[in-house]
């Protein structure tokens, strides 16, 4: 049984910060209300943009469905599942559809994912295992889940972080203020993760997550914290890079040499 655990936001923690600074006397009472209900039941919800020629290639975005209790989840994720489903919408509105399938997958129960085990059961860990037959068709993945904060850099898996793709998609986001990073991708994401396991591809446009902590998990995470022009930045990010990816002919997956030495 794993101990119970609390985090105090940023803001919060500050305060008790300045109030110990003044040698005043402090007391915390701490109070929670989340649960973990055994036998509940959740979702994924999955939509497709089939492509027009090689429509069993996928390029796979994701994000989640379910928020923390105090909030109404606004950036963690409302966000992120807006930012992928309007890319996705602009790539489907096009006048003709990429050659690839860009697919949507809005996971469920990923703020209970973090205390299961590897192959428990949240979302991304059942869409892996629904999906096995058709991961090694999945060409590359990505996730939206750090706020609507703007995006400032575009890294890509090993096999793209060279090469043609790379010049044309630091050319492409570079007028949204969005650098490109030789440094290939750290950690996915936690919806994408299983798939990532299994060998899918990733892609990250990282996001500025300077003031995101300052209100995750709290009541405060609501609608008014959302710029909407930094949400269109991340629409339109989303939507060039994936249109790109899932137009192209790239093997993501392909193995890369090692530099050669110099004598």
């Amino acid at each position: 049984m794993p101990l119970p655990a609390f985090a105090l936001s940023n803001p919060d923690a500050d305060q008790i910060e300045r109030i110990a600074a003044l040698g005043l006397a402090l007391r915390v009472r701490l109070f929670s209300s989340a649960s973990l209900v055994p036998g509940t039941h959740s979702q994924n919800v999955i939509a497709d943009v089939r492509g027009r020629e090689r429509p069993q290639e996928v390029v796979l975005l994701g994000a989640h469905l379910d928020s923390w209790d105090q909030g109404t989840g606004a950036i963690d994720d409302g966000a992120g599942t807006a930012i992928i489903t309007a890319a996705a919408k602009l790539i489907r509105d096009l006048p003709h559809r990429p050659s690839r399938t860009v697919r949507v997958v809005l996971y469920g129960s990923e703020e209970v994912a973090q205390p299961n085990p590897p192959g428990g059961a949240f979302g991304g860990y059942a869409y892996a295992a629904n999906h096995r037959a058709e991961l090694a068709s999945h060409v590359l993945t990505g996730e939206s889940d750090l706020g609507s904060d703007r995006i400032y850099r575009l890294a890509l898996p090993p096999a793209a972080a060279q090469g043609d793709f790379a010049a044309v998609a630091a050319r492409l986001l570079a007028p949204l203020g969005i650098l490109f990073d030789r440094q290939t991708v750290g950690e996915a994401g936690t919806d994408v993760g299983p798939a990532v396991e299994a060998g899918v591809p990733a892609f990250e446009l990282k996001q500025d997550a300077s003031h995101y902590f300052d209100i995750h998990h709290t009541a405060d995470d609501t609608l008014d914290k959302i710029d909407p022009r930094q949400l269109d930045q991340n629409v339109a990010a989303w939507a060039a890079l994936v249109w790109l990816a899932a137009e192209s002919d790239v093997d993501f997956r392909a193995p890369v040499s090692p530099p050669t030495p110099t004598s």
